[in-house]
């Protein structure tokens, strides 16, 4: 528990500390958020925050391959690997929208990219709590794994019209699941150190980082 402690730590200081940073690199590149229906600010807003975020996950997941539990998580497998490829994905489109205002179609595309890229590298629905356990066969579990990011990807954009409410969904979402996961892996007796509860952490994390700077009035 304590170095899930200090990831997530590490990932809202780096979060927190980088997002002024980051504001001004949005401005000075006029990545700027113009007002639509459903916002509340009357102004445009910088954006590219999910950089500062980006910046606070990585350094969580460096300190966690450094640390004697944690450390096991990144030999198990290429998911780790999956979960940086596919988040590094979502970025450059976000940052590349952001600017640009890109159509939906290609949207949609890097989306499914980055979801595709994950799914391959390892990161899988492999069952359904259907009747009991559903296993699932290779191709059904990658098109299954797409579908559900893309679709998590859309709602959180499409909730993110209030100051702080995408990041403050999304917080306390992961933190509710980093619970689960830890609790999970204790009454069962698996390996404490497990890669979903190390996502939670961090994502938690990088919320609480962000959400100085996302609260009404935002700033980012």
């Amino acid at each position: 528990m304590r170095e899930y402690l200090v990831c997530f730590l590490v990932a809202a200081a780096v979060t927190y500390l980088l997002t002024p940073a980051v504001r001004r690199l949005a401005i000075s590149a006029k990545a700027m958020a113009e007002v639509r229906d459903r916002d509340i600010h009357a102004k445009a807003t910088p954006r590219w925050g999910g950089l500062a975020m980006y910046a606070g996950f990585l350094a969580g997941m460096l300190v966690a391959s450094r640390l004697p539990e944690l450390s096991a998580v990144f030999g198990a497998n290429r998911q780790p690997l999956a979960l940086i490829v596919g988040s590094t994905l979502i970025v450059v489109l976000g940052l590349l929208d952001d600017r640009f205002g890109l159509d939906a179609p290609t949207k949609f595309a890097g989306q499914v990219l980055a979801a595709g890229s994950m799914a391959f590298l390892g990161i899988q629905m492999v069952w359904l709590p259907i009747g009991g356990t559903l296993v699932l066969d290779p191709l059904t579990s990658v098109l299954l794994t797409v579908l559900f990011v893309v679709l998590t990807i859309n709602a959180v954009n499409f909730v993110d019209g209030l100051d702080g409410l995408a990041a403050g969904i999304v917080g306390i979402a992961a933190t509710a699941f980093f619970v689960y996961a830890f609790l999970l892996s204790v009454e069962f007796g698996f390996d404490r150190a497990t890669l979903a509860a190390l996502i939670c952490a961090l994502l938690a994390g990088i919320c609480v980082g962000f959400l100085p700077h996302n609260l009404n009035p935002a700033k980012l």
